[in-house]
Parts: C-alpha cells; sequence; structure tokens
C-alpha cells in the first residue's frame, strides 16, 4: 500500500508540473495513433492549463471534426479564431467541415481567409479550387491549382485536379500535360494514367492513350477496362 501511495503522489506531481504545450504534443500523438478520444483529455487538460491556447482549440476542433460532432467542433474553431484571428489553420480546417455540410459559400469564405494569411500554401489553392470544382466555378478552380502547382512542383494532387478540370472543359492539351506531370511524380497512380489516356485519345493521340489505358488498367484502376473495350479494340 506505501508503493502504491508513493506511486500515485509521483503521477500527480509529473502531472501538475507538465504545462500546457507538453499536454498539447502528447494529444497530437495520439490524433496520429488514431486514438482522437484519448487525446481529447489530453487537449482538454492543455486548455484548462492555458485557455489562451489558440493551437489547442484548434486541435481540439480537429478531434471533434473526425469524431463528427461538429457543433463542438465549429465551437473550437471560432475560439481559436478568436484567439489568434491571423492564424491560416483554423479558417483552413473549418472549411473543410463547411464543405462536409454543403456548407459551400461559408467553407469558400474561410479558404479565401486562410489564403490571405497563408499566401505560399499549396494546400490552401489545392483545397478552394476543388472547392471551386463542386461550386462549377471551372475557370477559377484551375487558376487555383495552377497556383497551388507552382507553389510545391510535386504536390502530385494539384496536378491531377488541374489536369481533370482541363478534361472537363475539354481542353485535352493542356489536361494531357497536366496528367503528365502527375504520373512523372506517381508512377502507381492509375487513375492518373485514366485520365492521361483519354485526354491523349480525345487529343487525336490514341495509341498514347491507348497505351496509357493499358497502364491504368495494369495498375488496377478498374475503369480503364471499360475504357479499352471502348476506344481500343
Amino acid at each position: 500500500m506505501p508503493r502504491l501511495f508513493s506511486l500515485f503522489f509521483l503521477f500527480v506531481f509529473y502531472a501538475c508540473s507538465q504545462s500546457s504545450d507538453a499536454y498539447l504534443k502528447k494529444g497530437k500523438e495520439l490524433m496520429q495513433q488514431g486514438k482522437t478520444r484519448e487525446a481529447i483529455e489530453f487537449i482538454n487538460t492543455a486548455i484548462e492549463k492555458n485557455t489562451s491556447n489558440a493551437e489547442a482549440f484548434n486541435l481540439r476542433a480537429v478531434a471533434y471534426y473526425e469524431l463528427k460532432e461538429f457543433p463542438n467542433a465549429l465551437l473550437d474553431f471560432g475560439q481559436a479564431i478568436k484567439l489568434q484571428p491571423q492564424s491560416y489553420r483554423p479558417y483552413f480546417n473549418r472549411a473543410l467541415l463547411y464543405t462536409d455540410e454543403n456548407r459551400l459559400d461559408s467553407a469558400f469564405a474561410d479558404y479565401n481567409k486562410a489564403a490571405t494569411f497563408a499566401p505560399d500554401t499549396a494546400d490552401v489553392f489545392l483545397n478552394r479550387g476543388q472547392l471551386l470544382v463542386l461550386m462549377e466555378r471551372h475557370t477559377e478552380a484551375i487558376a487555383d491549382f495552377e497556383k497551388a502547382t507552382r507553389l510545391d512542383a510535386n504536390n502530385k494532387q494539384a496536378w491531377y485536379n488541374l489536369g481533370n478540370t482541363y478534361y472537363r472543359q475539354k481542353d485535352f492539351k493542356k489536361a494531357t500535360l497536366a496528367f503528365r506531370q502527375t504520373v512523372k511524380l506517381d508512377a502507381q497512380y492509375g487513375k492518373a494514367f485514366y485520365g492521361l489516356g483519354l485526354a491523349q485519345w480525345y487529343d487525336g493521340e490514341k495509341d498514347l492513350g491507348c497505351t496509357n489505358l493499358k497502364q491504368a488498367s495494369n495498375l488496377g484502376y478498374g475503369d480503364a477496362g471499360t475504357a479499352l473495350a471502348q476506344f481500343c479494340q
């Protein structure tokens, strides 16, 4: 019993000595391990120790978002913004939530804020571009995807989305260029080979198109088989 008692006091002393940032760090680690509910307990303590810790409110909001507890997430995103109004992260993260709720205008407003505060962050423009596609504002989406590729030339998702949006606009030459860059960055990206093959086929490069459709099929992209049967027999 005395041993248990002394261990208890050691734990209490350790817990009391930890800073808000230490609990926040532990919360991040648990979230990376997929232990979101457990992470919230540590983030709660981080906030109790420092009620002005904007990063902790943002992280707890992300945790609630992952758990689909959207009202709690919105409250915490709002508090993070109140505490640190020029940080792009809570705007960026809240935009994801608004998109899930189909509140596209609200999401767009938050991405605009994020772009103002983080004009050199490629993912802001990638995500805003994806939202603009949902809003059927394809010309603006292309501008955002192009900016994302300029900011991060190795962002394969930005290149893929750029190619896909050009393809929807029937600009097959530009779609081909973007898809080529995508597969250069990831030679296992079957969906990108599929897009590249279709863009080339419609641009008159039928043999090259069929070659890339075959590659998409070899990589396991299901729709490629249908396209091969339709275009390459």
